[in-house]
């Protein structure tokens, strides 16, 4: 028996510290004061100088998320005495399914089909290095315009984890041919899949496009892993297996699994990840096509791949 569900997102925003203004009421209260007001809040950590994903969430004082909402996202620059306007977009609300098995109380096995959701501005280019924010106006799905407050953040004028361009270092992560259990290498709640066939060094090799993903089902510090790996196999999945997907740990298993401790593996440093989980689209030079920090959904990873194929 199936389930349905919807999740949203109030797991990954978990532990962002969030400012908002409160009005005080009274007598004198205007209406928008008494309106809901929300912060936005990046679900990403690095922003570089050239193009990038900016995925975000809307959430209010409580933790209640505004989903689905219509929402424009206006980037300004913080870098001059006066805020620099770049570029007005639309964001698109993306969802991404999860499926959990659940035992009932009769002993009845049934599967839980759980929606997460996130805002996603496919592409901005900002120009220079500094700090910039994001300013949100959106209208629910009930029509009503909440007061959203603008976040500020960080961009750089290199990457620290592969940029698009760069080559990928050629990782030599162990496949299920050469362990003895599919656990050696993977959190996932399967038997096997089909996400560690290769490394990364064998993909590199063959000069063939393909995805490389670091994420931990079981261990992961944002409750973004365990959908990124679902939804990496479903992409696979759709595109009918016309590349390599390719999943890599981030912790040691041995230590998550008998100390408690989450030690990053060497091949975090290896690719300079400074968070996880991350997925990277690589063409058949070797080089980052497209790169995604945080929740990914099937259709940005399909529309990435689909030059390349």
């Amino acid at each position: 028996m199936i389930l349905l569900h919807y999740r949203p997102i109030h797991a990954l925003i978990a532990g962002v510290v969030l400012l908002l203004a409160v009005a005080c009421g009274g007598a004198e209260a205007t209406v928008a004061e008494q309106e809901p007001s929300y912060s936005g809040v990046k679900l990403s950590t690095e922003f570089v100088v050239g193009p990038n994903r900016f995925p975000f969430g809307l959430m209010d004082i409580d933790g209640a998320l505004l989903d689905e909402a219509q929402v424009t996202v206006r980037f300004v620059s913080l870098n001059e005495a006066d805020d620099v306007f770049l570029e007005q977009q639309q964001a698109t609300w993306r969802t991404v399914r999860t499926e959990t098995a659940h035992i009932h109380d009769d002993g009845g096995l049934h599967t839980h089909l759980d929606f997460r959701g996130l805002y996603v501005v496919d592409e901005i280019t900002f120009p220079e290095p500094g700090i910039w924010a994001a300013e949100f106006t959106a209208v629910s799905s009930d029509g009503s315009e909440p007061r959203i407050e603008r976040t500020s953040f960080q961009v750089v004028a290199e990457p620290v984890a592969p940029g698009i361009g760069e080559r990928v270092p050629a990782t030599r992560n162990l496949t299920i041919d050469e362990v003895d259990s599919f656990a050696e290498i993977s959190t996932r709640a399967v038997e096997r899949d089909e996400l560690h066939n290769v490394s990364v060094a064998f993909a590199l090799a063959s000069r063939r496009p393909f995805v490389v993903f670091f994420a931990s089902p079981q261990f992961c510090t944002s409750a973004m892993c365990g959908p990124v790996a679902d939804t990496l196999d479903a992409a696979r999945a759709e595109i009918g297996g016309a590349v390599e997907f390719i999943h890599i740990e981030p912790w040691d298993l041995k230590a998550a699994r008998e100390e408690g401790t989450l030690v990053a593996a060497p091949v975090l440093g290896e690719w300079g990840l400074p968070t996880e989980p991350w997925t990277f689209v690589v063409g058949a030079d070797g080089r980052v096509v497209k790169r995604f920090e945080g929740l990914v959904t099937v259709d940005e990873v399909v529309v990435a791949l689909a030059p390349l194929l």
